[in-house]
């Protein structure tokens, strides 16, 4: 049985986040076998998790180590070398707990999950042991997207700070490890071209699909995501200015966005007609249930990796603007329509609402593929590949 040290910034049981539903992912498809001893060590962010409830971790890994954490002022993250996701993380009670924790027991591998923990190499670098690291985006091309559409100036220059901060250590710190995991093809190719990298291995999200299913036939979009996170916001505020959403009305069709956004975001939504803005919500379940089509609305970001298998999970054909699938297997007219901009991503969302061969037609295929890519146990032998190979 190997014995697996597994690093990450936070509790992520809750799946409120694709980070955190990703991470939950790898570790389910880790225990998915007998062949794993899984110690976890995450930050518990007493400040927000005081009053949850917090058992499934426990359950179903074999041991849980938690560090307390306190999200740190924005002058030090500002003034700090390290790029604002690692500034705010980088603490030594993680880094005494880590040290403290490989020095009193024996592991044959430790994953650290996410750039924000990638510090780490530099206090684990010298134990006999192998480093994975699990990469959930490309950091330095997502915060260079960020930059490029900001409107704002002052902000512009921030986040162009991050971004050339973010680049110099993304490569410094993940040339260290012995492997390095992305979520998708796309991911692969930037960092063996982009960083130089060569031990990138596949690691996609669990996806669970059914292959029975009901397809809906009603006037309903559907985009789904939590846009309060600035690359997420700039997406929102581009669809919403969107001079196509008039064909909604037109046309008899309703554009549902559902998850967390600013409060002055929902109120501008909400405006156009014919267009929801839900805020947060308790379940997307019941929205996804009653969509026909899914729009994917990302051009500013890493691409919604995980909305696309959401949608999948859910039967609903996709919409997508170029770029934002990110999986080579996924083929445009195939799998999903790939369109060019914002104003085509409406109006061929609402001229797939009727036509329902070509729905048919594209959930069949996709269903199909993520069956066998995204089942728990092919990632479970992605994970074996990552670990024995």
């Amino acid at each position: 049985m190997k014995k697996i040290l597994f690093l990450t910034y936070n509790n992520p049981e809750k799946c409120d986040n694709g980070d955190k539903r990703y991470s939950w992912d790898i570790l389910k498809a880790l225990k998915y076998s007998s062949e794993y001893y899984v110690h976890v060590v995450a930050y518990y962010e007493e400040a927000i998790e005081k009053n949850n409830i917090y058992t499934k971790l426990e359950y179903l890994c074999d041991k849980v180590t938690y560090v307390p954490f306190v999200y740190k002022n924005l002058l030090s993250i500002g003034l700090s070398k390290y790029p604002a996701m690692i500034a705010n993380r980088k603490t030594p009670q993680m880094i005494d707990k880590v040290i403290e924790v490989l020095s009193s027991e024996n592991y044959d591998i430790v994953f650290v999950n996410m750039f924000r923990m990638a510090y780490l190499i530099e206090y684990i670098k010298n134990f006999n042991i192998d480093k994975i690291f699990i990469g959930h985006n490309v950091e330095h091309l997502l915060s260079r997207s960020t930059y490029k559409y900001s409107n704002n100036l002052g902000v512009r220059i921030a986040y162009y700070v991050d971004y050339l901060k973010t680049k110099y250590w993304e490569k410094r710190y993940l040339l260290q490890y012995d492997k390095i995991t992305a979520i998708c093809d796309a991911d692969i190719e930037s960092y063996k071209n982009l960083l130089g990298l060569k031990n990138v291995e596949l690691l996609t999200p669990v996806v669970d699909c059914s292959d029975d299913f009901i397809m809906n036939n009603t006037n309903e979009l559907i985009v789904c995501g939590a846009f309060t996170w600035t690359p997420k916001r700039l997406n929102l505020l581009k669809l919403l200015s969107n001079k196509s959403l008039e064909l909604l009305l037109i046309k008899d069709s309703k554009l549902n966005i559902i998850g967390r956004a600013l409060q002055k975001d929902i109120e501008i939504g909400n405006r156009i007609p014919n267009v929801y803005l839900s805020g947060e919500v308790e379940s997307v379940e019941p929205y996804y249930q009653k969509a026909a089509v899914a729009l994917i609305p990302e051009l500013v970001g890493g691409g919604f990796k995980l909305k696309i298998a959401e949608a999948v999970h859910y039967h609903l054909p996709i919409v997508a603007i170029k770029g934002s699938v990110t999986d080579s297997k996924m083929l445009n007219g195939i799998h999903y329509i790939e369109v060019d901009s914002f104003e085509e991503l409406i109006s061929k969302g609402i001229e797939l609402l009727n036509d329902i061969e070509l729905k048919k037609y594209l959930i069949e295929n996709s269903v199909k593929l993520f069956t066998i890519r995204y089942s728990i146990k092919a990632v479970n032998e992605q994970l074996a590949n990552v670990i024995f190979n």
